[in-house]
């Protein structure tokens, strides 16, 4: 991912992608895209549509950093409040240009030219959720659970699909398939958006008081009402869908071929794992 973007020039938005990329982060898609890869791609291959996955996510974590008005991420300063708007805009669209060139980079023509095929289907989609968020916030409206499943499959799932789809053959075979994938994708997302939410909740960005907009799921659709339920009980039906999506995923999973299948488990794991360790209640949590 340092070479893509480093052969991209020297510029402001080059120094901020590179810094951006020096502050870590788990690198779970490009683990998924080597496993899924394993299964048909050569070693070289794998690695460039792996890169190709992480930069174009990476791409969307500076973007939603703008929008979202974040300050920090991984522990470090935000490249917009760092550097500013302008050039962190500028910056994600670097990324995503790295992510697109990292996909030509595959010695399998017919393989690239899928892969960027799927990168600019999932570019779109990411796209659309992002704006369904940002109309409702610029309108001041709350979203219902229909637009939050919504944006949660537009804008989360795809970014999980797209490095588990990177092994798929063009016939697809032994249940591993576009379907599947995607499926399994919408489950995990599902729960790791809930999941961040909840995170939200609990945390401040440092200019606003409230909540986050995408956070608003798992506080206003998780309880009755007019109840004021406790925020325990929303945090208690919160993880309830985390489990029912995560059980969703695991039954998936096993049409998966290895090593992907374990790659997935593991991650579902994680996540179960952080389930289990969320606070007793969400502490400062109100309604706005």
């Amino acid at each position: 991912m340092i070479a893509a973007v480093s052969d991209m020039g020297a510029t402001p938005a080059q120094e901020a992608a590179l810094y951006h990329l020096h502050t870590g982060g788990h690198r779970m898609r490009s683990r998924l895209a080597l496993a899924s890869g394993a299964t048909r791609l050569n070693n070289t291959d794998s690695i460039a549509a792996a890169a190709a996955c992480e930069l174009l996510h990476n791409a969307s974590l500076v973007h939603d950093d703008i929008t979202d008005g974040d300050l920090y991420r991984r522990g470090s300063l935000t490249v917009r409040s760092r550097s500013g708007t302008g050039v962190a805009l500028c910056t994600g669209d670097l990324l995503m240009t790295a992510a697109f060139n990292a996909a030509t980079d595959l010695s399998d023509a017919a393989v690239s030219q899928r892969l960027v095929r799927t990168m600019a289907r999932t570019a779109s989609r990411v796209i659309g959720g992002q704006s369904i968020e940002l109309a409702d916030d610029a309108i001041g409206q709350v979203p219902n659970r229909r637009d939050y499943l919504m944006a949660t499959r537009a804008k989360t799932a795809p970014l999980i699909e797209l490095p588990l789809s990177v092994g798929l053959a063009d016939t697809p075979s032994d249940g591993f398939n576009p379907q599947v994938c995607r499926e399994i994708a919408e489950a995990i997302g599902l729960a790791y958006q809930i999941l961040d939410d909840l995170d939200d909740l609990r945390q401040d960005t440092g200019e606003s008081p409230a909540p986050a907009l995408h956070a608003l799921h798992a506080w206003w659709h998780h309880q009755r009402p007019g109840t004021g339920a406790e925020p325990l009980v929303v945090q208690q039906r919160c993880l309830a869908h985390v489990r029912a999506a995560l059980s969703r995923a695991d039954r998936l999973t096993r049409a998966l071929p290895e090593p992907l299948m374990g790659c997935v488990a593991g991650l579902i794991e994680s996540l179960e794992r952080k389930a289990k360790c969320k606070p007793v209640a969400l502490d400062g949590a109100t309604r706005r």
